[in-house]
């Protein structure tokens, strides 16, 4: 890799971006924002400004700033209206945002990248690969002698920084003499900034830095394809045949359930047991069926190969359908009684999302559509958002009273 790909944006947009994550952490502001979402901000505005003149990108890529924005945003939005992101959502944002920032960052410097299952793993590319190893590319134009010097001095000042502060806190935690030795030093040299300034901003300068020097080495990276794996035609026909014998006989159950009980089993059996019973076992199953047709659909060619299989495929779809539209219909007889909280309305969003994937698996498998995975990643990622925006305390207490009219 060349020297002269780093210039003076690629060190000074880390440092501000750095300098402003130390500072808004010391406002008094929504400690999960300034904490957790800020830095997730920075990041994305940095590698935005660093690539923005980059000719081979996608126009794409701008798309999914809507979305991350969104998230970012989640919770000082909803506190503007004296409400807040669901505690789960809050854990979720800390996941989803690096996979979405990352996809996000790939089609900037690459408008070739494909989203797909095997790519998403790329996002370890950008970090924490090379984390510290890549504060060798700070340099300055300086003879050739002397940057190099200067360059490995700056690297080892802040890599031994780092871990002199963190020795630091360690040995005055556990030696109250020491503590109060350097506390005297401290005083004596009129010390007078708090020391977790220096320490953040050093870990942000490191991953901002190191994140953008991986991005320009990623930018002619390879796309990885999914690998395929053969298995036997007969053991997919067998398997799903008895799979799908068994959803037969559970349609079969609830037909006479809903209509006359003319399997004459059990008796006394009322709407309210119904709606109750074996919900989230349902969904499971619904779960398990995605599972093994995606499998099928994307680590295989059988469903390509033999029409026996395609078919079989498409009947289980049908019957993960069918399950859907029963877990619907038990969740709304339970919503109808006990009204909605936030779990049975991200159950609700999860279902209809189910839905539309499924859908897109049929048309998949009928017209056998390529690059099919933004086509998911969106639908991923608008129920995601809506999930945010509508799974909290706010909105289901505006939804119960609509439905208690």
């Amino acid at each position: 890799m060349k020297d002269n790909f780093i210039n003076k944006k690629n060190i000074i947009v880390p440092i501000i971006s750095s300098l402003l994550i130390v500072i808004v952490g010391k406002l008094d502001i929504n400690w999960y924002f300034k904490y957790l979402m800020f830095p997730y901000f920075m990041l994305l505005v940095s590698m935005t400004f660093l690539t923005f003149k980059n000719k081979d990108k996608s126009l794409k890529a701008y798309i999914l700033l809507i979305p991350i924005l969104l998230i970012i945003f989640s919770n000082l939005i909803l506190k503007m209206f004296n409400d807040q992101i669901d505690e789960i959502n809050g854990i979720l944002n800390i996941f989803i945002l690096p996979v979405l920032i990352s996809i996000y960052l790939f089609m900037l410097v690459n408008k070739n990248y494909k989203v797909s299952f095997a790519n998403t793993f790329l996002m370890f590319k950008l970090f924490p690969s090379k984390l510290f190893s890549n504060l060798k590319y700070i340099k300055f134009n300086t003879d050739k002698i002397k940057k190099n010097k200067i360059g490995s001095i700056i690297s080892g000042i802040l890599i031994g920084s780092f871990f002199s502060v963190l020795i630091i806190m360690l040995l005055t935690s556990a030696d109250d003499y020491f503590d109060k030795f350097m506390s005297k030093i401290m005083v004596n040299i009129d010390f007078n900034f708090d020391i977790s300034f220096i320490i953040k901003f050093i870990i942000f300068f490191i991953i901002i830095f190191s994140v953008g020097i991986n991005l320009i080495k990623c930018k002619d990276i390879k796309m990885r394809e999914e690998k395929k794996v053969k298995v036997d035609k007969n053991i997919i026909i067998s398997m799903l045949s008895v799979i799908n014998f068994v959803f037969i006989l559970f349609l079969i159950s609830e037909i006479s359930k809903l209509c006359g009980n003319f399997l004459h089993i059990p008796k006394g059996y009322i709407y309210s047991s119904y709606a109750r019973e074996g919900f989230f076992e349902l969904l499971f199953v619904t779960i398990i069926n995605f599972s093994i047709i995606a499998f099928l659909l994307y680590k295989t060619d059988n469903i390509k190969e033999n029409k026996i299989v395609k078919y079989l495929v498409i009947m289980l779809i049908i019957f993960s359908i069918l399950l859907i539209f029963n877990s619907y219909y038990r969740m709304f007889l339970y919503v109808r009684r006990f009204g909605l909280t936030n779990l049975r309305l991200q159950v609700i969003l999860f279902l209809l999302m189910e839905l539309i994937i499924f859908a897109l698996i049929i048309k998949k498998i009928i017209s056998f559509v390529k690059n099919d995975g933004i086509i998911l990643l969106n639908v991923l990622t608008v129920f995601y958002v809506i999930n945010l925006y509508t799974c909290n305390d706010l909105f289901v207490r505006i939804a119960n009273r609509l439905i208690n009219r």
